[in-house]
């Protein structure tokens, strides 16, 4: 016998619900339930808020994930110290903020709000003047709620979808539910994660290093610092179509470099709550936005689209150090320049993103806005709007109706199906006091932007007639890409992790460890 004692299913020291106080603090307390709700303690910095929350799931693990030094840290995981923990959604913040929380800062005996049937939670970084922040569904007029829902992050309530979306919906938040991936780390940057993303199953509850040049990632920090030292790459595998100043925007094929494209989307997926791509990326072009210095071009965000559709966006992301610079709405600029250059008018597929949404709503109005200063006074039809500023039809109309400034009418004298603008002046000086067409921070300069398509969307449309068209009309052309950003190897070495020599990279859809 080895004299040491076996431990029985009544030692308070096998419970997985340990408190700060210690094991005997912990006999008489509640435990908390999945899918109920309590008043739970939201850290923040300088703060701590007491928030309402629904706990989603219950897991036994460590407090803070254990970063992956050498590959001997996967045996040694095993062995570290675990409780149990609770998974939370806080009712009035966006599912970004979800997060495991231990049982200490979930108020058990606190008294929680009752939950109003029908009830919007309106969050706390949404103002409507003369609204509570929580009210039934019926006190808010449409125009209040589709103010909420097309400018805000507010959710869009599921008792306004049809059945089928709202099931999709639901399937979706429950596949999706909890965070896979803690934090990863780009660059400069150490990102915590907003929403759940198909990496790999070794990556699961690990934070990330993926090389911002090359994007191939893994959960190992020293293999990052070994690769960091042998990566050759500096820019985008594609050709530089646009740059004016420290800014460059790279156009990559998904069918010519697919590793590239699907690490992209895994990375956007920490961040985009509604994605579907990941993997299939060979109908898509993608444009990645840089800002270039002498050590490379250091990805700031991107927006694809799919090659010969009526759609001239199908996903953009601005990652979050680079949020609220402008860069969103320059990167929408330089979609409808493309869209333009083809002779179509695009439109973004749908539906958009909250974050995306807010961009365009902001950039539809600043467009707009310029027309209607030039026909003050008149009224004027939404196809004429559209030709004139480059934006869907159905686009326009979708903007003006929180301002009911779009109708249709049934007098002979006007055209059937089609929508009018009447461009009073008063209507347009209260748009301008409530900082309606703000111009964007960032201007694309079209005179930089170097980029031509192989056909246009007519000359296309009419090989198709002649059973004479190409797959993929919607590439650049550019015979001569610009030049790449000057390298100065010897003092162009990032500040973070510096190691020998390491590992070659993979060709298989992930950095295989």
């Amino acid at each position: 016998m080895s004299g040491k004692r076996k431990r029985t299913h009544q030692d308070s020291t096998d419970s997985p619900f340990r408190t700060r106080g210690g094991p005997s603090e912990s006999t008489n307390q509640i435990i908390p339930e999945v899918d109920k709700r309590y008043v739970v303690e939201k850290v923040q910095p300088g703060k701590v808020d007491k928030l309402t929350a629904v706990i989603l799931h219950t897991e036994l693990r460590a407090q803070v994930p254990r970063v992956l030094l050498d590959d001997d840290d996967e045996t040694d995981e095993m062995k570290e110290e675990k409780e149990m923990m609770f998974y939370v959604h806080y009712e009035k913040l966006d599912r970004r903020n979800d997060e495991w929380v231990t049982l200490d800062r979930i108020l058990v005996n606190e008294v929680v709000e009752p939950l109003v049937p029908n009830t919007i939670i309106i969050p706390d970084d949404v103002k409507i003047e003369g609204v509570p922040m929580i009210t039934p569904s019926g006190a808010l007029t449409r125009s209040q709620r589709k103010n909420l829902e097309e400018y805000t992050h507010l959710k869009t309530d599921a008792a306004n979808m049809d059945a089928t979306t709202a099931r999709l919906e639901k399937e979706h938040e429950e596949r999706t539910k909890i965070k896979n991936i803690p934090r990863i780390t780009i660059g400069a940057y150490t990102i915590n994660s907003w929403y759940y993303s198909p990496f790999p199953p070794y990556c699961e509850n690990h934070e990330i290093f993926m090389c911002e040049y090359c994007l191939l990632y893994t959960p190992h920090k020293s293999r990052f610092k070994k690769h960091l030292m042998t990566c050759k790459t500096r820019q985008p595998p594609g050709n530089e179509i646009y740059r004016k100043d420290n800014i460059s925007v790279y156009e990559v094929d998904g069918s010519g470099q697919k590793l590239y494209c699907q690490c992209l989307c895994l990375l956007s997926k920490l961040f985009m709550d509604h994605k579907t791509l990941y993997f299939d990326v060979d109908d898509f072009m993608f444009y990645v936005l840089c800002e270039t210095d002498s050590s490379g071009a250091h990805i700031v965000g991107y927006f694809s689209r799919e090659v010969e559709s009526a759609n001239n966006l199908a996903c953009i992301m601005v990652f979050p150090p680079f949020q609220k610079h402008g860069y969103g709405k320059l990167l929408i600029q330089l979609s409808y320049e493309l869209s333009k250059r083809e002779g179509y008018i695009g439109t973004p597929e749908k539906p958009l993103s909250d974050l995306g949404k807010v961009s365009y709503r902001s950039y539809w109005w600043w467009v707009l806005m310029k027309s209607f200063h030039r026909h003050q006074g008149h009224t004027v039809t939404a196809s004429f709007l559209s030709n004139e500023s480059g934006i869907a039809v159905d686009d326009i109309v979708s903007t003006l109706s929180t301002m009911r400034m779009a109708r249709q009418y049934k007098e002979p004298e006007f055209l059937p199906n089609e929508w009018y603008v009447r461009l009073h002046g008063k209507i347009l000086n209260h748009c301008m006091a409530n900082d309606y067409g703000r111009p964007p921070i960032l201007l694309l300069d079209r005179s930089k932007v170097r980029w031509a398509p192989e056909r246009t969307r007519e000359e296309v449309s009419r090989l198709n007639k002649m059973s004479m068209s190409t797959r993929r009309a919607s590439k650049s052309q550019t015979v001569t890409p610009l030049p790449t950003p000057p390298i100065d190897l010897t003092s162009g070495k990032t500040d973070y992790f510096m190691d020998t020599a390491g590992p070659s990279t993979s060709n298989s859809s992930f950095h295989n460890d």
